[in-house]
């Protein structure tokens, strides 16, 4: 539990951190004047000053912000000169700095995908030894553990994993005797797999080992762009179902359920929580780039507005559609939030 939580914190501090930090440099760069850049929220714990900017530590050690000059009517935005406030940038200016924060969270997704490669190599596939398996699943229930090897099903050897993962996938309900080697020995068990109504297959609840080549700098290099644009389109994949109806809010998670999810790769292991912190930075990269209200994607389109207008929307009317995006994401949130407690209540 304490590894989960630590876990979670540390990836969702990667993210905010990450994000905030390309709106920041690229604040500062547009001559944008830049109150505070702060880690965690509530009362502050740390603090120091560098020119005109705070950089603060607080109690709660997740999520970042950056206070930037023109967006709040404190005493430092009045005291601020006009020509620091953002909205006294030109539309480029502007444009550059909401999507530094986004573009941020991609760069950081490939660092760590190249860095991956580099240090532990690329995956050629699953390997036949067991990494995991989930709680309260018919793997588990049967007594197959981490560590265990899959050598047979039902008399059958596999030459690939994937084959084995496929032909679990292809017997729903279906009592199936597997060979295990665990310590030298060679033990059976047998387990059903349960059927999974989104996925439409058999599942035992356990995930392979993946095997690495290790290979060339270059290589790395184009392994990490390579997935990084697929995990961008996987995305977008997403969120065209979910707007067509292929997805529903049932099947995305929260912070309750990426919290969740979190610590199960941080039990799998350091690789498979890296790719995932890299998943999930490509999600917030990606997600906050829509045109909707309240997101940097949001925020764009008034920029390109004032471009195509040559002169700014009317400062309350784009505060004012921005406030009720914020409700209606924050009411998403909640909805979806609420879908991964009562998941987690069903040990799902």
């Amino acid at each position: 539990m304490l590894t989960s939580v630590v876990a979670f914190i540390i990836v969702f501090t990667i993210l905010a951190v990450a994000h905030e930090l390309g709106h920041l440099i690229w604040a500062k760069r547009a001559g944008i004047r830049v109150f505070e850049f702060g880690l965690g929220f509530g009362p502050r714990l740390f603090a120091f000053r560098k020119k005109e900017t705070v950089y603060s530590l607080n109690l709660v050690p997740i999520l970042a912000f950056v206070r930037i000059a023109g967006e709040g009517e404190t005493d430092e935005d009045k005291a601020c000169p006009e020509n620091e406030k953002y909205q006294a940038k030109t539309p480029w200016q502007k444009f550059k700095t909401l999507v530094a924060g986004p573009a941020m969270n991609l760069v950081v997704a490939l660092i760590i995908l190249i860095l991956m490669s580099l240090v532990v190599g690329v995956p050629t596939g699953a390997s036949f030894e067991i990494a995991s398996v989930n709680k309260d699943q018919p793997a588990a229930l049967a007594g197959i553990k981490a560590g265990d090897k899959l050598l047979t099903i039902n008399s059958r050897k596999f030459k690939k994993m994937e084959e084995a993962v496929e032909f679990i996938h292809k017997s729903p309900r279906q009592p199936l005797t597997l060979l295990i080697e665990r310590g030298g020995e060679r033990l059976k068990f047998k387990a059903t797999p349960r059927y999974n109504e989104k996925l439409k297959v058999g599942l035992l609840g356990f995930t392979p080992k993946l095997d690495y080549l290790r290979t060339n700098p270059l290589r790395s290099i184009y392994y990490g762009i390579e997935q990084t644009v697929s995990l961008v389109l996987l995305t977008l994949i997403i969120v065209g179902k979910l707007i067509t109806g292929g997805v529903s809010l049932a099947d995305l998670a929260g912070p309750v359920g990426i919290a969740q999810i979190t610590g199960k790769y941080a039990q799998t292991g350091l690789v498979s929580l890296l790719y995932f912190t890299a998943f999930l930075n490509i999600n917030v990269g990606v997600l906050n780039l829509l045109p909707i209200p309240a997101l940097d994607g949001g925020r764009i389109v008034f920029v390109i507005i004032e471009w195509l207008r040559k002169k700014p929307l009317d400062p309350r009317l784009e505060n004012k559609i921005n406030y009720w995006g914020f409700v209606v994401l924050l009411a998403l949130m909640a909805l979806v939030s609420a879908h991964d407690i009562l998941r987690l209540f069903r040990g799902q």
